[in-house]
């Protein structure tokens, strides 16, 4: 009997191990956690997501360029960029005029996000930064799309990430982000969010025309929405 509770609780260690580690990215942890796991990750973390990024640009590329139609020379910010998969689709898009920002919290993450730069798109207008996405180092209204793949439900604090988004995107400007769908959001409490709890969120933050639809099926959804007109808006702390 003791035997079986043994093997019960070495399958719980483990169990619990991989879902702070793995399920979560460490999130629990703290930012350092996560910023160790990309650490070592960063070597290979293209080769692992290569089918995952293969549809973007039939998928992505075209939602990206509907939110800055009507910007001649866009300003976009990429939040938690990785290997700079946004900028760098961006970049290579025919008639993009624009200027591109990839932030994340990783130094070897952005260290290859230059190398494929240099090999993709050398001359392109790209800035890399340094930094957490609750503290966003750049003046209010600055861009004109924020945008932030797979990642929003590995910040330490979501809704101070999403809050400060939303405090550098131009009034009637896109945010582009993804969100794990509601089954496995509940299995992160206090860090993902439900489709309800977000567009509650959005509601508190002042955006609007929000769209939530399929992307990476049984992985993630993309959700898209607008930051409310000047007219409109008012501050948001």
């Amino acid at each position: 009997m003791m035997g079986i509770f043994a093997v019960i609780g070495v399958l719980t260690v483990i169990g619990l191990g991989y879902w702070l580690i793995i399920v979560t990215e460490g999130a629990y942890f703290g930012a350092w956690a996560v910023r160790l796991i990309y650490r070592f990750g960063a070597r290979h973390y293209d080769d692992v997501r290569d089918a995952i990024v293969r549809d973007d640009q039939t998928v992505l590329l075209p939602l990206l360029e509907r939110a800055l139609s009507g910007s001649y020379q866009p300003q976009v910010l990429d939040v938690a960029t990785g290997t700079g998969r946004v900028p760098l689709l961006l970049a290579g898009a025919p008639g993009f005029r624009g200027r591109i920002v990839g932030l994340d919290l990783t130094p070897e993450m952005l260290h290859y996000a230059q190398i494929r730069q240099a090999q993709l798109a050398p001359d392109a207008p790209i800035a890399w930064y340094l930094g957490e996405a609750g503290d966003l180092p750049w003046p209010d209204q600055s861009f004109d799309l924020v945008s932030c793949l797979e990642a929003l439900e590995f910040f330490p604090r979501p809704r101070r990430a999403l809050t400060e988004m939303r405090r550098v995107l131009r009034p009637g400007g896109t945010l582009l982000i993804s969100k794990i769908p509601d089954n496995w959001a509940r299995l992160l409490p206090g860090r993902a969010l439900t489709k309800k709890a977000l567009i509650r969120e959005f509601s508190r933050l002042g955006f609007e025309d929000s769209t939530i639809m399929p992307w990476q099926p049984g992985h993630y959804e993309l959700v898209i929405v607008r930051r409310e007109p000047a007219a409109a808006a008012e501050s948001v702390v």
